[in-house]
């Protein structure tokens, strides 16, 4: 009898053991669910005067304190109101909302306060806010985004954005970039990362005007095939941002 009760207890203890060092089961997939991701700046910020006002750590005008800007957002930066209607009718059908920067991390739980405010739902850095900042390539000096590597391990289907950058990472992460126009401000301000230079005279690197910048808008579709959502439809459209 105590052989059977001996035996019977060994059995128990062993599925017990199964039991608890079995893996968790993956999070069921709901049909018809998206998992949506944004851009921060100039996508549902429009934080131009924010990065004007920001201190310089030093005479590189790309060495910004990005500490201090991410704690002023709610100084200077204001949201876009389509984007937030965009990103509370994508929650509203069930649809989750991601958000990734390629700003720095220093103090970023500020920006996810501030985000939480505007959207009026919780944003919390490493659980659908992440930053993900630029590289360096060591051999040829240029720097890359790095937002593709969030994009795949969150298992995206859409990533909205309004940068080169933006739909780059899109397409290497094999997801649907949709590019978010700009405010014209923007554009004079960051010429350089929106369809090459439209400011610069034409050359190989800046091959678009902005005349062919208008082309592109009025057929909604850029250059690397991505869907355009046009938000500003006209310059005058975007003076109640600073209002």
């Amino acid at each position: 009898m105590k052989y059977l009760q001996f035996t019977a207890l060994s059995f128990i203890l062993v599925l017990s053991a199964c039991q608890s060092t079995a893996p968790d089961p993956l999070p069921k997939k709901i049909v018809g669910q998206l998992k949506v991701g944004f851009d921060v700046d100039d996508t549902i910020l429009f934080s131009r005067e924010n990065f004007i006002l920001a201190p310089h750590l030093s005479d590189d005008p790309d060495h910004v304190d990005y500490g201090w800007i991410n704690t002023h957002d709610s100084l200077y930066s204001v949201t876009i109101q389509p984007i937030a209607e965009l990103i509370g009718f994508l929650r509203s059908q069930g649809h989750e909302v991601y958000f990734i920067t390629a700003r720095p991390g220093v103090n970023g739980d500020a920006v996810a306060r501030h985000l939480s405010h505007e959207l009026g739902f919780p944003v919390t850095v490493g659980d659908n806010l992440f930053f993900s900042t630029k590289e360096k390539d060591p051999l040829t000096g240029n720097k890359y985004t790095t937002k593709h590597r969030t994009i795949s391990q969150l298992g995206l289907h859409i990533f909205f954005g309004d940068a080169d950058n933006d739909m780059v990472a899109a397409a290497v992460a094999g997801v649907r970039g949709v590019r978010v126009v700009r405010d014209p401000r923007s554009i004079e301000a960051y010429s350089k990362n929106y369809f090459g230079d439209l400011l610069s005279e034409h050359t190989d690197s800046s091959p678009y005007s902005m005349e062919t910048y208008q082309k592109f808008l009025s057929m909604g579709v850029g250059p690397y095939g991505e869907t355009i959502y046009p938000i500003y439809l006209n310059p005058d459209s975007t003076r109640a941002l600073s209002e």
